[in-house]
């Protein structure tokens, strides 16, 4: 349960210069109040990047829940590089209520800057980390791959970077994301690719008995098809590609720079398609893989029972069933926290996502 403590009432406005001192004061000011006496704790140090008051909001709330799950220094960025010159602070904690009516708190720091002074935010973050703590950076909307020096600084101590490209606008967010991935030591995490779990698990079921396993050569062709609310909205068509390109990393095959794909059996063809529609804007809704012998296995979501299920060469197959794990994004922020390693599987799927982005127009 998240609570309100009477020692964070609500936003406390503080000199840049001054957040670590008034925390201090304010957790050593509440220290011996036996009536709201709260534990500080914290385990990850979590960036929160915005550019606008609604995505700051929606930060501020997402990480308020998350904090329940994972505690965490949350630093929540509003940059606004065309506003009025200027940089303020504010400090909150989100509390949370435990065994024993105890409260657990992690802090919150908001850091409003625009014009000219956003080019303090990298040091005055690095400043704020708490050391010996790794780092998430969570970036809301599009990733400005027009300002990479600004992102890679603000990604430098950054042991994490969480994304949704759903918001992508253009095949270079990608691969400036794939860069980071492949450069650096920071490993990317999308919200979009955990979206994928279920259609990755049911794609997997349909390969698991032996006589479908050499049918993996065999693949032709991968047709895809997204939910859009648009003709040409790039973010709305990456979880397709992110979904094509799991099954070329998988199988093996080689997709060059201009998103040519082969295969044991030669070309692969890939198919990407719109169906408008105003539900799950940007997921998939259905999937078909040809083969070289002409069938086909295709999956579809059943929306009375609220799972995914395949048909092979005609017949359904009830083995292959799956249901979707939660979407709220403050829980898909703590599965990201929650893992101790880089997803390799993604970081292969991104980079051929990113040669494949070539065959869908950008909006």
């Amino acid at each position: 349960m998240t609570i309100t403590n009477p020692a964070f009432e609500s936003d406390v406005r503080v000199d840049v210069s001054a957040i670590e001192k008034s925390l201090a004061e304010i957790w050593r000011s509440n220290k011996d109040d036996g009536e709201h006496a709260l534990t500080r704790a914290a385990l990850w140090n979590v960036v929160a990047h915005t550019s606008s008051r609604e995505q700051q909001a929606h930060a501020s709330e997402t990480l308020s829940k998350a904090s329940a799950a994972v505690p965490q220094r949350s630093i929540i960025i509003r940059s606004d590089p065309a506003g009025r010159p200027e940089i303020a602070s504010w400090i909150s904690a989100n509390c949370h209520l435990v065994s024993g009516g105890k409260q657990v708190c992690s802090e919150e720091i908001s850091i409003v800057a625009g014009g000219d002074r956003i080019h303090r935010i990298p040091p005055l973050v690095n400043a704020l980390l708490i050391p010996d703590m790794p780092v998430a950076f969570w970036w809301l909307g599009d990733l400005p791959n027009e300002h990479e020096a600004y992102v890679e600084s603000l990604l430098d101590p950054a042991d994490r970077l969480i994304v949704d490209s759903v918001h992508f606008d253009s095949p270079a967010d990608l691969d400036l994301l794939s860069r980071v991935a492949e450069t650096t030591t920071t490993a990317p995490g999308d919200l979009n690719w955990m979206r994928l779990g279920e259609w990755r698990a049911v794609t997997a079921m349909i390969f698991d008995p032996p006589h479908m396993r050499s049918r993996l050569s065999a693949i032709r062709r991968v047709r895809v098809i997204s939910a859009t609310a648009t003709d040409s909205f790039f973010g709305e068509m990456i979880e397709a590609l992110l979904y094509a390109s799991w099954i070329s990393a998988q199988v093996g095959h080689q997709v060059d720079a201009g998103g040519n794909a082969r295969g044991l059996a030669g070309t692969i063809d890939y198919a990407f398609e719109r169906r408008r529609q105003s539900s799950e804007v940007g997921g998939v809704v259905f999937a078909e893989i040809s083969f070289e012998d002409g069938s086909v296995a295709s999956i579809a979501r059943d929306r009375e029972r609220g799972v995914l299920t395949a048909n092979v060469d005609g017949m359904v197959t009830p083995p292959c069933v799956a249901r979707a794990k939660s979407q709220r994004i403050d829980e898909l922020i703590v599965r990201q926290l929650s893992r101790t390693d880089r997803d390799v599987v993604f970081v292969k799927a991104l980079a051929i996502a990113s040669r494949l982005a070539k065959r869908v127009a950008a909006g």
